[in-house]
């Protein structure tokens, strides 16, 4: 059944690309992509009527997938499929190959399949009647920005908060209302649904209705590709573990990692904060590394807080030179090797006479790290080692506001304890873990707070070493890091 949708739309795909020179075939699902989707659905009883919706069906190569997939697991004796699709271009074509669909499960399958196709735009058709509503949903919706207040943005209300959204959220948020009670959907959704800040509302009403069953994750190099397939059941029941496969490309025959099932609440985040994407079996390595960390960045009263001073408000207060009054400015650019280098070879502006009293902190030592890693910066976490002895003729510094600190309140940390944590956020691990779970460039201080840090003897003994071979390279944080976190394991 798939193989016959996918071949009739190559074959619309070729003729209009030769007559008009119009590229169609990315408007149109990959035939793995749609058999993976349908994959995703659970049919654990046979029913009597199983009504489906296909919400943005195209030529129904979705449609064609999911009959199968229904067919072959004896799901249903009769099927009511619903089609919206209001491009002329594809109706003729969806209308044959449903037809066909039809008489291909009356004759191979036995089972009946009525279909209506809806020619009308999804997000403007009537709002359902109780009675029109559907055991499963699968959909890959356009993709197409919409200004706030167009008509098909209307009836999401404040879901999304954004000036221009995308159609393919509009209609995720109106297909799940179409779900019966445990009814199922499947999605290909941009993978920017999993984090986007302009989406929580969206992500906090949905999984209040539905829970997260399944993803599937495409990867590209050592990111992820642009789409992901997401499937959901409506229940209030609690979240069950979850499944999440990974493939290299969404074509046929690419090898598919299965991962085992996932604790719901470690994917699914609280209070819209975002679905975890793992990458790999070794991202979740990385997660089960870190939650064994008997600490908290918090447990040690530290905090990061963001560089006091802007210096482009401020021309008139600096200074490349001490002159009296005048405290020094840490710069981005002073960061280099794990390291602070006051003052800068060739860098202007590196003191300050602050005018406020906010312009300014006690000189203590401190962890500096970039706000905004450059995108060839090898890692997340770009750290530096600040020791207040660097500038030990000064009671204050003042700190650029490009830059985040990470201060100890009350005690000061000391050289050990400095170099220790300096050596975790830079290792390899930690770089791993941020790149996992922050839902953008920069960490903010809730995820610092919240990062798992091992105990004080292991980072002492870490700092202790590091300081030792006179080393902060990444390299070496890494080896010691790795060694200091096996013997901490050993039984005494």
């Amino acid at each position: 059944m798939l193989a016959m949708a996918v071949r009739n739309t190559r074959k619309l795909i070729r003729e209009r690309s030769a007559a008009d020179n119009v590229r169609l075939g990315r408007f149109f699902t990959k035939r793995e992509t749609a058999a993976k989707m349908a994959s995703m659905f659970t049919f654990l009883e046979t029913k009597p009527l199983m009504e489906i919706l296909d919400p943005g069906a195209g030529t129904g190569i979705l449609s064609a997938a999911l009959l199968e997939a229904v067919c072959l697991g004896r799901a249903a004796q009769q099927i009511r499929l619903i089609c919206y699709e209001n491009d002329p271009l594809y109706i003729p074509m969806l209308k044959n190959n449903l037809e066909r669909l039809r008489r291909r499960a009356k004759r191979e399958h036995g089972v009946k399949v009525n279909y209506e196709v809806r020619e009308e735009n999804f997000l403007l058709a009537p709002h359902p009647d109780e009675g029109d509503v559907f055991d499963c949903v699968i959909m890959n919706p356009p993709r197409e920005l919409l200004l706030r207040g167009a008509p098909e943005t209307l009836p999401a209300g404040d879901l999304l908060s954004s000036p221009k959204i995308d159609a393919c959220y509009l209609f995720l948020a109106a297909a799940a209302l179409r779900l019966k009670d445990d009814g199922q959907l499947a999605v290909n959704l941009p993978v920017g649904f999993a984090t986007g800040v302009a989406l929580t509302r969206l992500r906090e009403s949905l999984f209040d209705d539905c829970r997260l069953t399944g993803m599937h994750l495409f990867r590209s190099g050592k990111g992820l590709k642009k789409d992901f397939l997401l499937s959901l059941k409506k229940t209030d029941e609690p979240g069950e573990p979850v499944t999440v496969a990974v493939s290299n490309e969404s074509e046929d025959g690419a090898p598919v990692e299965t991962l085992p099932p996932l604790p719901y609440s470690m994917i699914v985040r609280e209070k819209g904060a975002g679905l975890l994407l793992l990458r790999d079996a070794d991202d979740l390595n990385v997660l089960h590394r870190m939650a064994a960390m008997p600490r908290r960045f918090s447990d040690y009263n530290l905090k990061m807080k963001t560089g006091l001073t802007l210096p482009s408000r401020y021309p008139d207060l600096l200074s490349d030179k001490p002159e009296p009054g005048a405290v020094p400015l840490i710069h981005p650019r002073s960061l280099g090797s794990g390291r602070v280098t006051f003052p800068a070879k060739g860098l202007h502006g590196q003191f300050i006479r602050p005018s406020i009293p906010s312009l300014i902190q006690k000189n203590r030592n401190m962890l500096f790290l970039k706000r905004f890693p450059a995108k060839t910066d090898p890692r997340k976490l770009i750290c530096a080692v600040y020791m207040a002895s660097q500038a030990g003729g000064y009671r204050f510094i003042s700190t650029h506001n490009k830059l985040n600190y990470v201060d100890r309140e009350g005690n000061e940390m000391d050289p050990p304890f400095l170099v220790g944590l300096y050596a975790a956020l830079s290792g390899t691990l930690y770089n791993r873990y941020v790149s996992i779970v922050s839902r953008s460039e920069q960490i903010n201080a809730t995820e610092f707070s919240d990062l798992p840090l091992p105990d004080e003897t292991t980072l002492r003994s870490i700092g202790s070493q590091l300081l030792a071979m006179r080393r902060l390279d990444p390299e070496a944080c890494d080896y010691i890091f790795e060694a200091a976190m096996k013997a901490a394991k050993k039984p005494v």
